[in-house]
């Protein structure tokens, strides 16, 4: 009763032990699916801001930046008798300019060049008696009497078609003498087709649009000009464009609009996405993932359904494995197996301690030694052997019996112990033989913890006042190529020469 108990208590732990497991998975899964989810909006967003920046700049504000420079020239090269000669008679040197820059730039369509009295004269010629210069739309304020001023668009009464829905754009400039009085205006009518041909090669990342219009709307640029002067963006998206860039959605149109806008003149450059298109989008991986989300519960939910049909021979097989006995089928539970290797993990540890520990002293064994130096010939890795020889060892255990002996050996380890390690280890290499093993070149270092070492033996004060305590040392360096018995003769020959020169010194073997 005891066992069936058991061993339901142990399927239990294991499926709320596999239901542990499933919350990291979900946690990864939900942390996933949201943050791919913003790392989509991001992507779309920047990669709409970037194109909307770079295109209004290359399509637009480039050919703004070459009209202001021709503004700047001519207005460097015109006089007042100048443009008095362009109105009044037929050749003159600014005609020429006027004709060369409408026929070569093509942005430009038609100039007109006024005096304050309203006289006036436009390239290619077309003269009106009605017509008045300073009272057509295009024409300066007051406010704007300074600098380049670009018309909303309006109907030019000057063009040659008479479709109502042909609209005009110019820019023009005031023109002052040396004395900043002014004397008259020039005004160029903008191709705002031509213009838009910079934008018919323009691929709109989403299957989105690029058009610019004006502040009231009307659609200026754009890569079908069918619709140039022909459309209009709802107000309120030009009232929302109110930095000098930015993002809105439009409830109304479902539309995602990511602006630019210009100062002078006050147009805004529009990139239009379809709500459909950025759903689509942000959704793809998320949808993508929820797939793989629910293959993989699919597969865990048939593993944890596995394992609990299969759990009692699991269990049976591993306790078969920790105890050494047949199978026999009876019930066993994680308890039993979890003990019985905790205590054989125990009990191989002790054994490990064991043959690896001198038991008197509490240092490594020769064994152990033996396979530290072995390691490090391998690893062709430049060490230092030091052989200790306790003095008079054999006297010492005459005279004051094992005992003492003992207690000698087991001092001179501690406080060598203390010393040498951690870094570096000790070995007793047999009898009274102590042997440290020095992995790296610093021999100064080596040295000094050596002699540290004897000096602190040597000076103790036993309670054999006779007792006298001191040990010989030889040193030798490892040279690749080298055995492990080479490297240990050429310690045990520097000790011989320490104990044949009067004992308790240290003597370095030469290489």
């Amino acid at each position: 009763m005891e066992v069936n108990k058991k061993s339901s208590t142990v399927n239990s732990l294991l499926t709320v032990l596999f239901l542990v497991m499933l919350i990291p998975f979900m946690m990864v899964s939900i942390w996933s699916f949201a943050n791919i989810h913003k790392n989509n909006i991001e992507v779309f967003e920047n990669n709409l801001t970037r194109f909307t920046h770079n295109t209004a700049m290359e399509s637009v504000n480039r050919q703004l930046e070459e009209i202001d420079l021709v503004f700047q020239i001519l207005n460097g090269q015109m006089t007042y008798a100048g443009t008095q000669v362009f109105i009044n008679e037929e050749k003159g040197i600014l005609h020429s300019i006027i004709a060369s820059i409408v026929n070569t730039l093509s942005f430009f369509d038609a100039a007109i060049i006024s005096d304050v009295k309203d006289n006036y004269r436009s390239y290619p010629e077309i003269k009106l008696d009605s017509y008045i210069p300073s009272k057509r739309p295009w024409y300066p304020s007051v406010k704007n009497q300074k600098g380049i001023h670009y018309s909303e668009p309006y109907s030019d009464v000057l063009a040659e078609s008479n479709d109502p829905e042909v609209r005009s754009i110019t820019v023009s400039m005031n023109l002052f003498d040396e004395e900043l009085q002014k004397y008259g205006n020039i005004g160029f009518d903008l191709d705002m087709d031509t213009m838009s041909s910079a934008l018919i090669n323009v691929v709109v990342p989403f299957e989105g649009k690029f058009l610019v219009a004006s502040k009231d709307g009307t659609v200026i640029m754009n890569a079908n000009i069918k619709d140039i002067f022909r459309q209009k963006v709802p107000l309120n998206w030009v009232e929302k464009s109110i930095d000098l860039e930015g993002h809105f959605y439009d409830e109304e149109t479902k539309k995602h609009i990511y602006y630019r806008s210009f100062t002078d003149p006050y147009w805004l450059a529009f990139t239009i996405v379809d709500d459909e298109k950025y759903n689509e989008f942000i959704n793809d991986a998320p949808q993508s993932l929820i797939y793989i989300i629910s293959v993989c519960l699919i597969i865990y939910i048939i593993l944890l359904c596995l394992c609990r049909v299969y759990i009692r021979e699991i269990v049976g097989r591993l306790y078969m494995g920790v105890n050494g006995i047949s199978y026999d089928g009876q019930t066993q539970d994680l308890e039993k197996i979890y003990t019985n290797i905790k205590n054989s993990q125990v009990e191989l540890k002790e054994v490990r301690r064991i043959s690896g520990e001198d038991a008197l002293t509490g240092i490594g064994t020769r064994r152990k030694f033996d396979d530290r130096m072995a390691e490090l010939i391998d690893c062709n890795s430049t060490f230092y052997l030091a052989i200790l020889d306790l003095d008079n060892f054999k006297s010492i255990n005459d005279t004051f019996g094992h005992t003492v002996g003992d207690s000698v050996l087991k001092y001179v380890s501690k406080v060598g112990k203390s010393i040498i390690e951690p870094d570096y280890d000790i070995y007793r290499f047999g009898g009274e033989e102590l042997v440290v093993l020095f992995h790296g070149g610093e021999y100064d270092v080596y040295f000094d913890l050596l002699e540290t070492w004897r000096m602190t033996i040597c000076q103790r004060q036993w309670r054999e006042t006779t007792l006298n305590v001191t040990f010989s040392c030889g040193i030798a360096r490892w040279q690749p190529g080298e055995s492990a018995q080479d490297i240990i003769t050429k310690a045990d020959k520097a000790l011989y020469e320490a104990k044949h020169s009067g004992k308790n010194a240290i003597y370095t073997a030469n290489d």
